[in-house]
Protein backbone atom coordinates (compact mmCIF):
# COMPACT_ATOMS: atom_id res chain seq x y z
CA UNK A 1 0.00 0.00 0.00
CA UNK A 2 1.34 3.47 -0.99
CA UNK A 3 2.47 5.74 1.56
CA UNK A 4 3.57 9.32 1.98
CA UNK A 5 6.05 10.72 4.35
CA UNK A 6 6.83 14.28 4.57
CA UNK A 7 10.79 14.80 5.89
CA UNK A 8 11.12 18.65 6.92
CA UNK A 9 14.38 20.42 8.12
CA UNK A 10 13.06 22.43 10.48
CA UNK A 11 15.63 24.40 13.04
CA UNK A 12 15.29 27.88 15.09
CA UNK A 13 13.50 30.36 13.42
CA UNK A 14 11.61 27.98 11.38
CA UNK A 15 7.73 27.92 12.80
CA UNK A 16 6.40 29.98 10.12
CA UNK A 17 7.67 27.18 7.14
CA UNK A 18 7.01 24.38 9.81
CA UNK A 19 3.42 25.17 9.99
CA UNK A 20 3.10 25.52 6.78
CA UNK A 21 4.12 22.26 5.59
CA UNK A 22 2.12 20.92 8.44
CA UNK A 23 -0.80 22.57 7.44
CA UNK A 24 -0.44 21.07 3.72
CA UNK A 25 0.00 17.08 5.14
CA UNK A 26 -2.69 17.64 7.34
CA UNK A 27 -5.20 18.77 4.12
CA UNK A 28 -3.61 15.81 2.33
CA UNK A 29 -5.32 13.55 5.03
CA UNK A 30 -8.76 14.97 3.92
CA UNK A 31 -10.15 14.36 6.97
CA UNK A 32 -11.96 17.14 9.15
CA UNK A 33 -10.31 16.33 12.78
CA UNK A 34 -7.85 13.55 11.69
CA UNK A 35 -5.43 12.55 14.96
CA UNK A 36 -1.87 12.99 15.01
CA UNK A 37 0.58 10.39 17.02
CA UNK A 38 3.53 12.53 18.32
CA UNK A 39 6.66 10.25 18.93
CA UNK A 40 9.07 12.34 20.88
CA UNK A 41 11.39 9.62 22.19
CA UNK A 42 14.81 11.65 20.56
CA UNK A 43 13.65 13.83 23.34
CA UNK A 44 12.31 11.38 25.83
CA UNK A 45 9.22 12.21 25.29
CA UNK A 46 9.75 15.56 27.10
CA UNK A 47 6.27 17.22 27.84
CA UNK A 48 7.79 20.69 27.51
CA UNK A 49 8.74 20.25 23.68
CA UNK A 50 5.48 18.78 23.02
CA UNK A 51 3.68 21.49 24.31
CA UNK A 52 6.12 23.69 22.18
CA UNK A 53 5.74 21.98 19.05
CA UNK A 54 1.25 21.00 19.49
CA UNK A 55 1.30 24.90 20.07
CA UNK A 56 3.02 26.24 17.17
CA UNK A 57 1.08 23.67 14.94
CA UNK A 58 -2.46 24.69 16.50
CA UNK A 59 -3.96 26.58 13.78
CA UNK A 60 -5.36 23.51 11.77
CA UNK A 61 -8.13 21.02 13.16
CA UNK A 62 -6.01 18.35 13.65
CA UNK A 63 -5.99 16.73 17.12
CA UNK A 64 -2.44 15.99 18.46
CA UNK A 65 -1.55 13.60 20.74
CA UNK A 66 1.59 12.51 22.96
CA UNK A 67 2.53 8.50 22.20
CA UNK A 68 4.02 7.88 25.76
CA UNK A 69 7.12 5.30 24.90
CA UNK A 70 10.23 6.50 26.85
CA UNK A 71 9.43 6.44 30.32
CA UNK A 72 9.70 2.68 32.05
CA UNK A 73 5.73 2.70 33.34
CA UNK A 74 4.44 3.72 29.84
CA UNK A 75 2.94 1.00 28.25
CA UNK A 76 3.61 -0.20 25.16
CA UNK A 77 -0.08 -1.62 24.22
CA UNK A 78 -1.89 1.99 25.09
CA UNK A 79 1.38 3.55 22.24
CA UNK A 80 0.28 0.74 19.96
CA UNK A 81 -3.65 1.04 20.19
CA UNK A 82 -2.88 4.98 19.53
CA UNK A 83 -0.29 4.71 16.92
CA UNK A 84 -3.08 2.18 14.70
CA UNK A 85 -6.03 4.82 15.59
CA UNK A 86 -3.71 7.40 13.85
CA UNK A 87 -4.41 9.48 11.15
CA UNK A 88 -0.49 10.52 10.77
CA UNK A 89 2.26 9.67 12.90
CA UNK A 90 4.39 12.68 13.83
CA UNK A 91 8.14 12.21 14.65
CA UNK A 92 10.36 15.05 16.31
CA UNK A 93 13.49 16.26 16.91
CA UNK A 94 16.23 15.76 19.31
CA UNK A 95 18.77 13.57 19.79
CA UNK A 96 18.60 10.78 16.22
CA UNK A 97 20.45 8.25 18.31
CA UNK A 98 18.68 8.45 21.15
CA UNK A 99 15.43 8.23 19.93
CA UNK A 100 16.11 5.48 17.38
CA UNK A 101 17.44 3.47 20.69
CA UNK A 102 14.47 3.74 22.95
CA UNK A 103 12.41 2.81 19.68
CA UNK A 104 14.52 -0.16 19.38
CA UNK A 105 14.45 -0.87 23.64
CA UNK A 106 10.91 -0.67 23.99
CA UNK A 107 10.28 -2.70 21.22
CA UNK A 108 8.41 0.05 19.25
CA UNK A 109 10.80 0.39 15.95
CA UNK A 110 8.90 -2.92 14.19
CA UNK A 111 5.21 -0.72 14.80
CA UNK A 112 6.09 1.68 13.35
CA UNK A 113 7.85 -0.05 9.96
CA UNK A 114 4.60 -2.01 9.83
CA UNK A 115 2.30 1.39 9.94
CA UNK A 116 3.90 2.57 7.09
CA UNK A 117 3.89 -0.35 5.12
CA UNK A 118 -0.12 -0.01 5.44
CA UNK A 119 0.19 3.25 4.57
CA UNK A 120 0.30 5.66 7.26
CA UNK A 121 1.24 8.85 6.30
CA UNK A 122 4.51 9.96 8.84
CA UNK A 123 5.85 13.69 9.48
CA UNK A 124 9.27 14.11 10.40
CA UNK A 125 11.27 17.57 11.62
CA UNK A 126 14.64 17.80 12.18
CA UNK A 127 15.89 14.80 14.20
CA UNK A 128 12.92 12.96 13.27
CA UNK A 129 13.43 13.16 9.56
CA UNK A 130 16.44 11.42 9.96
CA UNK A 131 14.84 8.47 12.37
CA UNK A 132 12.58 7.90 9.13
CA UNK A 133 15.34 7.55 7.42
CA UNK A 134 18.04 4.84 6.45
CA UNK A 135 21.23 5.76 8.23
CA UNK A 136 22.96 8.48 10.66
CA UNK A 137 26.49 8.90 11.91
CA UNK A 138 27.70 8.94 15.13
CA UNK A 139 31.26 10.78 16.13
CA UNK A 140 33.11 9.15 19.24
CA UNK A 141 34.90 11.60 20.53
CA UNK A 142 33.80 14.36 18.43
CA UNK A 143 36.51 13.02 15.87
CA UNK A 144 35.36 12.67 12.41
CA UNK A 145 38.39 9.83 11.67
CA UNK A 146 36.54 8.13 13.88
CA UNK A 147 32.88 8.36 12.83
CA UNK A 148 30.79 5.18 11.87
CA UNK A 149 27.35 4.54 10.70
CA UNK A 150 24.17 3.05 12.47
CA UNK A 151 20.71 2.38 11.77
CA UNK A 152 17.87 4.42 12.09
CA UNK A 153 14.49 3.18 10.63
CA UNK A 154 14.45 2.82 7.46
CA UNK A 155 10.87 4.22 6.37
CA UNK A 156 12.32 6.53 3.75
CA UNK A 157 15.24 4.86 1.84
CA UNK A 158 17.19 7.83 1.69
CA UNK A 159 20.06 9.63 4.06
CA UNK A 160 19.35 12.58 4.99
CA UNK A 161 20.64 15.71 7.44
CA UNK A 162 18.48 18.24 8.45
CA UNK A 163 19.34 22.40 8.42
CA UNK A 164 22.63 22.23 8.21
CA UNK A 165 23.32 24.75 5.54
CA UNK A 166 25.12 26.76 7.43
CA UNK A 167 28.23 24.69 7.48
CA UNK A 168 27.95 22.89 3.81
CA UNK A 169 26.13 19.95 5.37
CA UNK A 170 29.51 18.65 7.18
CA UNK A 171 28.00 15.78 8.95
CA UNK A 172 25.87 14.59 6.07
CA UNK A 173 29.54 15.05 3.92
CA UNK A 174 30.76 12.23 6.29
CA UNK A 175 28.06 10.12 5.82
CA UNK A 176 28.08 9.98 2.51
CA UNK A 177 31.93 9.58 2.41
CA UNK A 178 31.32 6.48 4.55
CA UNK A 179 29.02 4.78 2.34
CA UNK A 180 31.06 5.30 -0.18
CA UNK A 181 33.66 3.28 1.59
CA UNK A 182 31.56 0.47 2.19
CA UNK A 183 31.01 0.02 -1.31
CA UNK A 184 27.74 1.67 -1.74
CA UNK A 185 26.79 2.50 -5.53
CA UNK A 186 26.09 5.95 -6.16
CA UNK A 187 25.31 7.22 -2.68
CA UNK A 188 23.42 10.20 -2.03
CA UNK A 189 22.82 12.60 0.36
CA UNK A 190 19.49 14.90 0.98
CA UNK A 191 19.65 18.12 2.98
CA UNK A 192 16.61 19.44 4.15
CA UNK A 193 16.56 22.85 4.46
CA UNK A 194 15.40 25.15 7.16
CA UNK A 195 12.91 25.96 5.18
CA UNK A 196 12.34 23.32 2.91
CA UNK A 197 11.66 19.40 3.03
CA UNK A 198 11.47 16.08 0.72
CA UNK A 199 8.18 14.16 0.17
CA UNK A 200 8.93 10.51 -0.23
CA UNK A 201 6.11 8.26 -1.55
CA UNK A 202 6.49 4.78 -1.33
CA UNK A 203 4.24 2.72 -3.96
CA UNK A 204 6.13 -0.52 -4.44
CA UNK A 205 7.89 1.23 -7.73
CA UNK A 206 10.79 2.67 -5.85
CA UNK A 207 10.72 6.01 -3.96
CA UNK A 208 9.45 8.95 -5.55
CA UNK A 209 10.94 12.36 -4.25
CA UNK A 210 9.37 15.41 -4.61
CA UNK A 211 11.00 19.01 -2.69
CA UNK A 212 8.53 21.49 -0.76
CA UNK A 213 9.63 24.65 0.35
CA UNK A 214 12.90 25.50 -1.08
CA UNK A 215 14.99 23.18 -3.49
CA UNK A 216 16.64 20.19 -1.62
CA UNK A 217 20.95 20.26 -2.10
CA UNK A 218 22.36 16.66 -2.82
CA UNK A 219 25.57 15.49 -1.45
CA UNK A 220 27.73 12.98 -3.83
CA UNK A 221 30.42 11.14 -4.65
CA UNK A 222 32.03 12.08 -8.14
CA UNK A 223 35.52 11.27 -9.19
CA UNK A 224 35.90 9.77 -5.75
CA UNK A 225 35.63 13.02 -4.14
CA UNK A 226 31.93 13.63 -1.93
CA UNK A 227 30.52 17.53 -3.12
CA UNK A 228 27.53 19.55 -3.66
CA UNK A 229 25.56 18.09 -6.59
CA UNK A 230 22.57 19.47 -8.18
CA UNK A 231 19.72 19.96 -6.18
CA UNK A 232 16.58 18.74 -6.52
CA UNK A 233 14.35 21.56 -7.97
CA UNK A 234 10.68 22.67 -6.75
CA UNK A 235 8.30 20.88 -9.03
CA UNK A 236 7.17 23.66 -11.69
Amino acid sequence: MASTLHLVGGGPGTVLALRRHYKAAIAGLGKKRPLVAYVGTATDDNRGFFAMIRGALSATTARMVLVRIASARASMADARRLLDESDMVFVSGGDVERGVQVLNDRDMAQPLRALARRGRPMFGISAGSLMLAREWVRFPGDDDARAEIFPCLGIAPVHVDAHSEDDGWSELRVLVRLLHERGDQEPVGYGLTRKGGLRVELDGAGPKLTPFGTPIPRIVVMRGRVMEGKALPLPR
